[in-house]
């Protein structure tokens, strides 16, 4: 075989590859900032101590504890006490706090006479998590203060301990969190969001490293340098990026699974040929897009959409299962689900390859897609039919 067309083609490519900032920056620096960013945001595994503020109408000794005891919760600070509701939404509204509390007036006195007072809280849920995480922590405190409460007026009345439990909470729960043991958010969002950024990069640059050949009416000189072999010519352009692409999807996982402590219970070299498969598909449908649709522009803004909408297919932020029959079906049209299985069953589960081997066989489809445009796209390469507007 014949090495010198690859060579050629790989020498011109790592050339131009090197003479625009924009390969380089597009390819190693945006995947490494989104690891930095993400790694750094969810450190803690949890948001903590958002601010909340709380509209104490009653001003008793049981309406201050109970916001001192809101104010020990770990997601939650209370930062401002509010006058009135108008007050309290406003601060909401600014964005300086994302919820707040309101304690009616008579609070304590409706207690000691036996009566069920109402405390309202409010969120912002436009920042879903926070939103949702302060809710959390305002409705667990509420349940607890009227837990503790009642358990005070039944001792009064001289009820023993075990009586008052079994009626206070006549069911325990006792959970034990399989997988994710410590509730992390980064465990179940990090493990796809930096893949997720990845592919992303991955399906922009295909697209945009062939489309210029064909916006700059090079791609003849492209071929000529692959003595007309396609398979040639794609081999040469894509492999340097292939390259930067594995070394960055292997060192995410060392760095997540071997570094920041992230569960890997299953094998991380299995895992880790699943991160190769998962490079060289989103590869193989940069070129059928690009094969499709051979002008630049047209190519650039397909691969955006399917990369944005793999997201929400992953699977990880709403379950497939829940999705109508027709978007179900969808999913399998996109690797990071499969991947995403992959990780789940590696990762969390531990089980063994008989489990994922579906999945690993469904990436490796993907590599079949270019055969599809073949084709279409050499005769794109050689007629340099773009548009010139």
């Amino acid at each position: 075989m014949n090495l010198n067309p690859l060579k050629q083609v790989l020498k011109r490519e790592i050339k131009m590859m090197f003479g625009r900032p924009i390969y380089l920056f597009s390819t190693v620096f945006v995947v490494a900032f989104g690891y930095l960013f993400f790694l750094t945001l969810l450190n803690e595994g949890l948001p903590e101590r958002l601010p909340v503020a709380v509209i104490d109408s009653d001003n008793s000794v049981i309406s201050r504890r109970f916001a001192r005891e809101l104010n020990t919760t770990p997601m939650t600070q209370v930062v401002a006490g509010c006058a009135n509701f108008a007050e309290a939404r406003d601060l909401m509204q600014r964005g300086e706090v994302y919820g707040f509390i309101d304690i009616p007036r008579d609070f304590y006195k409706d207690l000691l006479v036996g009566k069920r007072p109402e405390v309202s809280f409010y969120v912002n849920n436009s920042y879903l998590i926070a939103g949702t995480l302060s809710y959390k922590d305002m409705l667990t405190m509420s349940t607890l203060a009227s837990s503790a409460y009642q358990r005070e007026i039944l001792r009064a009345k001289g009820m023993d301990e075990k009586a008052i439990m079994g009626r206070i909470q006549p069911i325990v729960i006792d959970t034990h969190q399989i997988g994710n043991p410590w509730a992390n958010y980064g465990v179940y969002l990090i493990n796809v969001l930096l893949p997720g950024i990845l592919q992303l990069v991955i399906l922009l640059m295909t697209v945009y490293t062939i489309g210029l050949e064909l916006k700059n009416k090079s791609s003849r000189e492209w071929l000529a340098e692959s003595n007309g072999s396609l398979a040639v010519a794609l081999s040469g352009k894509l492999l340097p990026y292939s390259v930067i692409f594995i070394i960055l999807g292997l060192a995410g996982n060392v760095l997540l699974y071997k570094f920041t402590g992230f569960p890997m219970n299953g094998s991380l070299l299995r895992f880790s040929a699943a991160t190769v498969l998962f490079v060289l598909a989103h590869q193989a449908i940069g070129i059928l897009m690009i094969g499709l649709f051979p002008v630049l522009r047209v190519g650039i803004s397909f691969a955006a959409l399917y990369g944005i909408l793999s997201f929400t297919y992953a699977g990880f932020t709403f379950p497939i299962e829940a999705m109508p029959p027709l978007a179900q079906g969808a999913s399998v049209l996109f690797p990071i689900r499969h991947y995403f299985n992959i990780y789940v069953n590696e990762a969390l589960w531990g089980t063994s390859f008989v489990n994922s081997s579906l999945s690993y066989a469904a990436i490796f489809l993907f590599l079949l897609l270019p055969l599809i445009v073949w084709n279409r796209l050499k005769k794109a390469l050689i007629n340099q039919n773009y548009p010139l507007k």
